[in-house]
């Protein structure tokens, strides 16, 4: 095919995808690794970057997204591979939607009320989050390509703020321990905190040269890479796994609390609350404008094909009120959410279908690495369904860690 020349620039496209995959998955990694070790936890965040960059490379190569015309994932894989293929990435990208807008409405709102002393109540405080972002929504894009730039600046600088603040607190031999049979159970974070790969019909559409659009999602990715590791390098050293309540890592993993919260408590300084309350402000906003916009698109192309109706009154209903309740009723939720979202969604979405795909188009090596995907993905997939059914439980081994507590 002979690759027509898009409008946007990689570096644009490249801020783009890792401002997307910087939501809440940054905030949830050091926790839900950290029973794991740090190295554990490393050596997973570099396989999940690997195999979620592996399964965007699947997608750019295929014609009908470069070009335009799947009129989504869904209907993509659908031609690709039939209608039980577009059913099961409805299915799936639902759940990655209504899970990562859970996520940042109960993580943003988890972080206020457990740092600050509010004068209304947590559903309250959600609610009155809910509507903010939400009412952004209606912007659509273009707000958010307008201020993308500003908003990765500024979540640069407070991110590298905080790593700089936390460096007072590191003790390397923390890093040290390891528990490798806990990795399997943090997967399906890690897996949430490289999503972007809803962006790529986009980035086909708006940049058309295939070799740009792999280049933005690796500069893109590999950005967020080394973010992801040096902000649970940072946690990691900083934090006791094993200690006082409020700021060790084990507490705010039964908690289902983001990394800011003990950090902020074991700091005990407003500064570093105060930017840190800015970051995850940031990037879960920003994240939820695009997923939030996303979705209402996707409901949309689902409403007018098969309800005969383009309502924007039911599509935003459709779109916002279901994590909304959710979040109010369920408030504790923040890594179950996002165990979901990569456990179920990421996993069928952006692993096996991809894989699956690749299995029946490649020859040769190719077909090695759709096999690799199909077992890694496959692997998270059983994994977290046996988690959700209760018929697999790892839980943390707290006696393990309690010996290195000095």
């Amino acid at each position: 095919m002979a690759a027509t020349t898009g409008k946007a620039s990689v570096p644009t496209m490249s801020l783009l995808v890792t401002g997307n995959l910087l939501g809440a998955g940054i905030l949830a990694l050091p926790v839900n690794l950290g029973p794991a070790g740090m190295i554990p936890a490393a050596a997973g965040i570099v396989l999940v970057w690997a195999i979620m960059l592996a399964s965007a490379w699947i997608l750019v190569g295929q014609d009908d997204l470069v070009q335009g015309d799947s009129g989504g994932l869904p209907s993509f894989f659908g031609a690709k591979m039939g209608p039980a293929a577009k059913w099961l990435a409805v299915a799936a990208d639902l759940v990655v939607f209504y899970g990562v807008l859970t996520a940042y409405l109960t993580g943003t709102t988890t972080i206020l009320t457990n740092l600050f002393i509010l004068p209304v109540s947590k559903p309250v405080a959600t609610l009155a989050y809910f509507v903010i972002v939400a009412g952004l929504t209606g912007f659509g894009m273009s707000l958010l390509r307008r201020c993308n730039t500003v908003i990765l600046v500024c979540m640069g600088l407070t991110f590298s703020a905080m790593v700089a603040m936390t460096l007072g607190h590191v003790e390397p031999a923390r890093a040290l321990p390891m528990r490798w049979g806990f990795l399997p159970a943090a997967m399906p974070v890690a897996l949430t905190a490289f999503l972007f790969h809803n962006l790529i019909p986009t980035l086909c559409r708006e940049m058309g040269d295939r070799a740009a659009v792999r280049r933005a999602v690796l500069y893109g990715s590999l950005i967020g890479l080394a973010m992801n590791l040096a902000w649970t390098g940072a946690v990691f050293c900083s934090l006791p796994m094993q200690g006082p309540e409020s700021i060790s890592l084990l507490w705010a993993y039964k908690a289902n609390l983001p990394a800011t919260v003990p950090l902020s408590l074991l700091l005990d300084s407003k500064l570093f609350t105060n930017i840190g309350l800015i970051f995850a402000i940031l990037s879960m906003s920003a994240a939820f404008l695009a997923n939030g916009t996303a979705l209402q698109d996707f409901l949309l192309d689902l409403t007018s094909t098969y309800l005969r109706t383009r309502s924007k009154i039911l599509i935003w209903a459709l779109a916002f009120l279901p994590p909304l309740l959710v979040s109010i009723f369920y408030p504790g939720i923040f890594l179950t959410a996002m165990n979901l979202v990569g456990g179920v969604g990421i996993c069928l979405l952006f692993g096996v279908l991809p894989g699956f795909l690749l299995l029946r188009q490649a020859t040769g090596p190719k077909r090695i690495l759709a096999v690799a995907l199909l077992v890694l993905f496959g692997a998270v997939l059983v994994f977290e369904l046996g988690q959700e059914l209760g018929l697999t439980n790892i839980h943390p081994d707290v006696e393990y860690w309690t010996q290195f507590v000095n």
